[in-house]
Formats: structure tokens, C-alpha cells, sequence
């Protein structure tokens, strides 16, 4: 009732004096801030009716429509908005993350570089071009990058963090400890931050410091469910599967619709030659992953555990229809197939 009677005396004001944009706008605006993007596009589009130049009203609906994945739309509303301000740098920013989001390098740098040019103390910018750089594996660029945006945002953990993943992606594991714990000082209240700290710790054997950071994760945030997930890994890799198999349980209520707590659980189970149980739950995972060959593969795998080569074979031959030219596949049904062979010659012969 309260969000009804807002935008009930915003479209009176409206009513009452149409060729008032500020009234356009704060309806608008109050339509993003209750997530009913629809009708704000349709309020901004009524703005640039009254004034066709309008420059944030043109910067809104481009967001809106990247936002929405309508990203030509995007390009067309940034492009009218750079006609309107050519030396304003918000419009050049947003189309390079326009042309990073369908992965067009060549056009998301000219931007965003056309964004350094007016105004190049902006550390957002050196970080998009740190990420694009990094999506194309041109580590020193994207290092380069960030570095840069630290030095003009110095309170900025995200940076911390950007530059923790590379170092932690070259192997050199206590240089990336040193940024999450700085990315943690700034915010303690950042779970990825200390997510990304515990992952450190544990790519580096440290698993009693790794589940240290892992429990603070989950305290600040217990839905977090990466968080189980890399804690349930780590014990694994510390030889304590029951704990592990505890959380991925907890995980998996939480997310019940991602299969990789499922297929961690499984894979351990099967380790521990619970193969009942862990088929079970590998044909839950199939549900999930419908067209995923290496599913049918671990189910067929488990089976052949069981000497149950019937059900083997039959999910041997279900992962081959589902990836004809994986020759891997192909060499496992035959052998499998011909062992399902022998063993029914064998029965006969009883």
C-alpha cells in the first residue's frame, strides 16, 4: 500500500504539470530503487519525449538496457548521450562494459582508454581494463592495471583482491595471502575477501589457518555457499572426509539446484567405497546435468565398483550418445563392453 500511494501522488504531480521532467524523473528513479525496471524504462522514454537530450535520462536507459542484455539498445542510448556531453566520461566507460560483456576487446579498450583520456583519476577505469585484460590472460597488463587503480583508490579491497587472484594464479601463493589480508583489513566484513584468504591458506596446505578463515567466512555470511564447498575440499585434502561430507550435506541444502557439492560428496563417497550411496547421488547430479556425459561416466564408473557391468555398460553407452567423438569414451565402452561379454561367457559356463 505504502509503494502503491508514492507512485500514486508522483504520477499526480505529473498529471498536474506533465512538462515538469523532475517529476518524471522521480518516478522513475523510485521504479529502479523497487527493481520495477519495465516501468522505469517507460518513464525515462516519456522524458525524452519532453527533452530528447536529456543526459542522464539517456545514461539510464543505456543501463537499464545492459543491465537487461538488450545490449544494442545499450549502445544506441550511450551513443546519443556522447552527442549530448562528448567530454563526459560515464558514457565511454559504460560502452566498454558493453563491448567486455559480448567479449569485443578492441572496442572495450577504445573506450575505456576514451575514458582515461577525460578523465584518467578514475581507478573504476584502470580496473575494467584490468579485468579485460585478465579475461585474455595478459597477466602483467591486468597487474599493471590494478596497481594503478590502488594507487588512486588506496581503500579499495576489490583491488587487494584483483591482484591476490593473479599472484595466487602464478603460483606465488604468499604474495596473494599478503593482498586478501590487506583486502580483509579494509572490510571486515567482506566474506569474499576471506574467502579468498581461507583458499590461499589451503592451496598452500596451511588447513588449520585455512578453516579458520573458512569458519569467518561463514560467520559473516552462512549462506555463502562457496564457502562450504572450499571448506569441504580442504578438509578432504586434510584426510578428514566425514567433515567434509558434513558440509557438502550443508551446502547442498542450502543450494540444492548446484551440482558441484553433490559431485565432490559423491566422488568421496566412492573413496570411501560407499557406491550404493554415492551413485544415488550421482543420478541426482544427471538431473541437474541432463546433457553432461561426464556424469553418466562417474555413474558407469561406480558401477563397475559394484561388478554390476550391465548398469555399466548402460551408462558407458549414454555418455557416447551424449559426446560421439570423445575417443576416450569410446575405448572405455569397448573395453567395457567386451568385459560384459566375457563376464556373461563366464556365467554360462557355470
Amino acid at each position: 500500500m505504502f509503494r502503491e500511494n508514492i507512485i500514486s501522488e508522483l504520477k499526480e504531480k505529473i498529471n498536474n504539470n506533465p512538462y515538469d521532467i523532475e517529476n518524471y524523473k522521480n518516478l522513475a528513479n523510485y521504479y529502479v530503487g523497487s527493481n520495477d525496471l519495465s516501468n522505469a524504462l517507460l518513464v525515462y522514454k516519456e522524458i525524452l519525449e519532453i527533452e530528447p537530450n536529456d543526459f542522464q535520462t539517456l545514461i539510464n536507459i543505456g543501463s537499464i538496457c545492459f543491465y537487461r542484455k538488450m545490449f544494442l539498445e545499450a549502445i544506441e542510448y550511450y551513443n546519443k548521450s556522447i552527442k549530448v556531453e562528448p567530454d563526459n566520461f560515464a558514457p565511454y566507460y559504460n560502452l566498454g562494459n558493453v563491448y567486455a560483456e559480448v567479449e569485443n576487446f578492441e572496442l572495450a579498450l577504445s573506450n575505456y582508454q576514451k575514458a582515461l583520456e577525460i578523465n584518467p583519476e578514475k581507478a573504476d577505469i584502470y580496473t575494467a581494463i584490468g579485468y579485460l585484460f585478465q579475461d585474455i590472460d595478459n597477466l602483467d597488463e591486468a597487474l599493471r592495471y590494478y596497481k594503478k587503480a590502488l594507487e588512486l583508490d588506496v581503500l579499495n579491497g576489490e583491488n587487494y583482491i584483483n591482484i591476490a587472484n593473479i599472484e595466487q594464479k602464478r603460483g606465488n601463493i604468499e604474495e596473494a595471502i599478503i593482498n586478501y589480508q590487506k583486502a580483509t583489513e579494509l572490510n571486515a566484513n567482506d566474506a569474499k575477501a576471506f574467502l579468498c584468504l581461507a583458499n590461499s591458506y589451503a592451496s598452500n596446505k596451511d588447513f588449520k589457518k585455512a578453516q579458520k578463515y573458512y569458519k569467518k567466512t561463514l560467520e559473516l555470511d552462512n549462506q555463502y555457499y562457496s564457502a562450504w564447498v572450499c571448506s569441504a575440499i580442504a578438509y578432504c585434502d586434510d584426510n578428514n572426509s566425514q567433515e567434509a561430507i558434513s558440509l557438502l550435506k550443508q551446502a547442498i541444502e542450502i543450494n540444492p539446484d548446484k551440482p558441484n557439492a553433490y559431485i565432490i560428496l559423491a566422488n568421496i563417497l566412492v573413496d570411501e567405497k560407499r557406491y550404493e550411496e554415492a551413485i544415488l547421488i550421482y543420478k541426482t547430479v544427471k538431473q541437474l546435468l541432463v546433457n553432461d556425459p561426464k556424469i553418466c561416466m562417474f555413474i558407469a564408473n561406480t558401477y563397475v565398483m559394484l561388478s554390476n557391468y550391465t548398469q555399466a555398460v548402460k551408462y558407458y553407452k549414454k555418455a557416447m550418445k551424449l559426446a560421439p567423438k570423445d575417443n576416450e569414451i569410446k575405448l572405455i565402452y569397448i573395453e567395457m563392453a567386451r568385459a560384459y561379454i566375457d563376464n556373461k561367457f563366464k556365467d554360462k559356463g557355470r
